[in-house]
């Protein structure tokens, strides 16, 4: 019978401080401290069908809503960070409300997961420019019809339609192989807090999921973010996204420009069409590094008392759980499922003061795997009580 690893840890463990705090708010003095950044010159904005057209380079195309000025990226323990600012509004797109045809923008982050060039496909035959090589996934901001639409993650990893059969088994198992590809071929899907996913396609319903999206009051600005668990795992259950991988980046605005001034100039009258976008120069090499500090406590006080967030979360199979107590004392430390049914308990005894440590492996109190779905940890000492919530996915 397969049991968890439950070691209490009663020697002092530091805490752990972001260097880059970033809020996905609307406001974007927090961006100033990002050192990765990627400048792109104004009126470069292009046709999105050059490639395809057998064009060994794409032409220009007037559209300041794509014009991609500036790119920053940054992460911390659990997340990813995008930031684009543009020569026009981002988002923007035709209404159908307003008699136009609803149109379609873009605010994508294109990612080489595995630093390897022979997997994923190359960005010019999705008709960006400049070209580079070997992207595997994508997180990804849809607008649609003047809105929000979806924030979906998208996977790059099959070479035929015919693979995408075994491609979407893999998903459903939260499995995602990276391998060569085309762009043509993919798979897209939304991600819920509760580990649930749907898959999406473009101009889909509207799904409110983990990926986070803001726009700067002017719309001159966005900012988005995207929890790492989100692009799964691999075949042994190690996701594709960690502190300590090494990924190369691009960023792209494309829209469907019923609004854009080579259309206006044409004389359509927002019913039809006009593509345009415009990519900055990859990000390459950038390091999931380690972005946190050791910082003493300080002598231990009662307001010390502290259950901090387990990580990862969302975990699979083992996540790790700290708590601090300033004095000895008895404590009671358990997990409760979504129904408030008790799963484990893994003290019922005094502890010393200090910071203490243990993992669990998503097992019940008889050694079994427990489902996918919410768990609540619940601490209890002093007549104080402080309870975090875990998701636990398979």
């Amino acid at each position: 019978m397969r049991h968890s690893v439950c070691l209490i840890l009663l020697a002092f463990s530091p805490s752990l401080i972001s260097q880059n705090n970033i809020i996905i708010d609307g406001a974007f003095d927090d961006w100033q401290q990002v050192t990765t950044v990627v400048a792109d010159p104004a009126y470069d904005e292009h046709d999105t069908d050059w490639y395809s057209d057998g064009k060994p380079q794409p032409e220009a195309r007037k559209y300041a809503d794509v014009d991609l000025l500036e790119a920053r990226f940054t992460h911390d323990r659990d997340n990813l960070y995008g930031y684009v600012r543009a020569r026009g509004i981002v988002g923007r797109t035709a209404k159908s409300a307003d008699g136009h045809k609803a149109g379609r923008y873009y605010f994508i982050i294109t990612i080489d997961m595995d630093n390897d060039d022979s997997t994923g496909y190359p960005l010019q035959q999705g008709n960006y420019w400049p070209n580079s090589i070997g992207y595997d996934m994508n997180m990804e901001i849809e607008f649609y019809d003047g809105a929000f639409n979806t924030g979906h993650y998208l996977h790059h990893g099959f070479l035929a339609e015919s693979e995408l059969v075994q491609g979407r088994i893999d998903l459903y198992n939260y499995i995602v192989r990276l391998a060569p590809a085309n762009y043509d071929d993919y798979l897209q899907w939304v991600v819920f807090e509760d580990s649930t996913f749907i898959e999406v396609s473009d101009k889909g319903p509207v799904h409110q999921g983990i990926i986070e999206v803001a726009l700067s009051a002017d719309g001159h600005e966005a900012e988005m973010k995207a929890p790492m668990w989100g692009f799964f795992w691999d075949v042994n259950g190690i996701p594709i996204v960690q502190l300590g991988n090494t990924i190369d980046i691009s960023f792209s605005l494309e829209g469907s420009g019923e609004l854009s001034e080579s259309a206006q100039e044409a004389g359509y009258d927002g019913m039809t069409s006009m593509w345009g976008s415009d990519t900055a120069s990859p990000i390459e090499d950038y390091v999931l590094e380690d972005l946190w500090s050791s910082v003493e406590q300080g002598s231990p006080t009662p307001d010390q008392f502290h259950l901090y967030q387990n990580y990862p979360n969302p975990f699979n199979p083992c996540t790790t759980i700290e708590f601090y107590l300033p004095v000895s004392e008895p404590i009671v430390l358990s997990i409760c499922d979504a129904q408030g049914r008790q799963v484990r308990v893994f003290a019922d005894d005094e502890l010393p003061a200090g910071a203490h440590t243990l993992q669990w492996r998503g097992d019940d109190e008889a050694g079994r795997e427990v489902s996918s779905g919410l768990y609540f940890t619940r601490l209890i000492a002093g007549g104080r009580t402080k309870t975090i919530k875990m998701l636990r996915v398979r």
